[in-house]
């Protein structure tokens, strides 16, 4: 089977994920109506010695976690449906989601979170303020 070739979407965020890390919570924190503290980034990427990957794992760090958690449950009129929470997951073009960060997509969406693979801030900024109804 032919896989499709992706293109890269309109408005991806060129710069590091680290920069695009730091505009996008401060981008979902204006935007959320909610204490800003129900927003968080989840530090699970970057490069780890063996030892301190262990360490974070016997300390409970879940691969695949998406990189920002909004804590708020929100009603969703474009869905008609209330959702546990809204969770981001920041790529810089090319890069795509693993297969622990697709099954933590699809985990959370069974829980009723709404879940978004967010290219740029653009899209960041429209996913947030649909989920708020901003």
């Amino acid at each position: 089977r032919e896989m499709a070739k992706r293109t890269k979407p309109e408005g991806a965020y060129t710069g590091s994920e680290s920069n695009f890390q730091k505009s996008a919570i401060k981008l979902v924190r204006s935007v959320a109506k909610c204490d800003p503290r129900l927003v968080t980034h989840i530090p699970n990427g970057g490069q780890r010695t063996i030892m301190a990957g262990a360490r974070l794992k016997a300390e409970g760090v879940v691969k695949g976690y998406p990189d920002i958690m909004v804590m708020y449950s929100s009603y969703a009129q474009m869905y008609d449906t209330h959702l546990s929470g809204l969770a981001l997951e920041l790529k810089v073009w090319p890069n795509k989601p693993s297969p622990e960060q697709e099954e933590l997509h699809d985990l959370l969406e069974r829980q009723g979170w709404r879940v978004a693979v967010c290219y740029g801030l653009g899209e960041v900024e429209q996913v947030t303020r649909e989920y708020f109804g901003a």
